[in-house]
């Protein structure tokens, strides 16, 4: 993009793409910007240490599908933004000001950075903590709505494997039915993000009867990536206990509260972790069916 200078109270605040040798300013902004909220509303954090900000801004920057914008003032970095570019419906996020930054601009010239380079697409979408009302502000004076507030769950359930159903790691044979499940479900393709999925160290998982694919998720233990799709609740649910059966971590997605994923899961013993509302601008199809979304979307 071209850089673009606007005036905040303090300095002018200019955004240009972002770069590899910015890889370590991101993820330091991110780590706390992030711990600085979620430390003051006495949630658990997203990132709780600098490394695991790091990994992700090691794997979001140099994506080929992955956009992203930084933030400068006096040319020092003081936030970033990105869009997943990987399906039609796009996806922002992580967004992060300095916190010694914050309440200048720099938040807003960020994210009218991302709706503009996603504007010919049918939809944008963000997950944002339903806790921090100033996001909530910021995005729903960009045009974004609240489409479904969703909680975060972690746990083991209660419940064994399904008889009937089988469950297996997901293999690249499986992408053409989970495409057609998720476009049967919202409407839209999520197929980059599950070819990713393939290549990441978690493992996405398939539930099949009678040899059909009924059910995916791109990940059941990492929520932030972890997203999941089925025509039917009982399929998703037989998806995720055949998962847990097969991996040592806990569970841990985000369940929408209206759906009956979310009753499913605290009927299971699983734990609320924080809230969080699915935002989008565009284009946006009522779910027929069973799904669970990713901190992106």
């Amino acid at each position: 993009m071209t850089s673009t200078t606007s005036k905040s109270d303090a300095a002018p605040i200019t955004l240009r793409e972002v770069e590899p040798r910015d890889i370590q300013d991101c993820a330091r902004i991110c780590f706390e910007a992030f711990g600085t909220f979620h430390d003051h509303h006495r949630f658990e954090r997203d990132f709780p240490t600098l490394e695991a900000a790091i990994a992700l801004m090691e794997g979001w920057v140099p994506h080929p599908s992955v956009w992203g914008v930084v933030a400068e003032i006096d040319g020092r970095v003081v936030g970033s933004n990105f869009l997943d570019e990987r399906d039609p419906i796009r996806g922002v996020g992580p967004i992060t000001v300095d916190p010694e930054g914050q309440n200048s601009g720099v938040g807003r010239r960020l994210m009218e950075a991302v709706i503009e380079r996603g504007e010919a697409a049918p939809g944008i979408r963000l997950l944002q903590d339903g806790f921090h009302m100033r996001s909530l502000s910021l995005y729903t004076s960009l045009g974004f709505d609240v489409k479904d507030p969703a909680v975060v769950m972690t746990g083991k359930p209660r419940s064994g494997p399904v008889e009937g159903v089988e469950v297996r790691p997901l293999e690249e044979g499986d992408l053409d039915e989970c495409e057609a499940l998720c476009k049967r479900v919202h409407g839209f393709a999520r197929t980059g993000a599950v070819r990713d999925a393939l290549a990441s160290p978690f493992t996405p998982f398939v539930a099949l009867r009678d040899g059909s694919v009924v059910a995916y998720a791109s990940i059941v233990n990492f929520w932030p990536m972890a997203h999941g799709v089925a025509a039917e609740d009982a399929d998703l649910q037989a998806l995720m206990l055949g998962a847990a059966a097969q991996i040592d971590e806990p569970l841990a997605f985000l369940a929408p509260i209206r759906w009956e994923l979310f009753r499913w899961a605290r009927a299971e013993g699983l734990r609320l972790v924080k809230p969080m509302n699915l935002m989008a601008r565009g284009t946006y199809q009522e779910p027929e069916g069973a799904w669970f979304p990713s901190v992106i979307y």
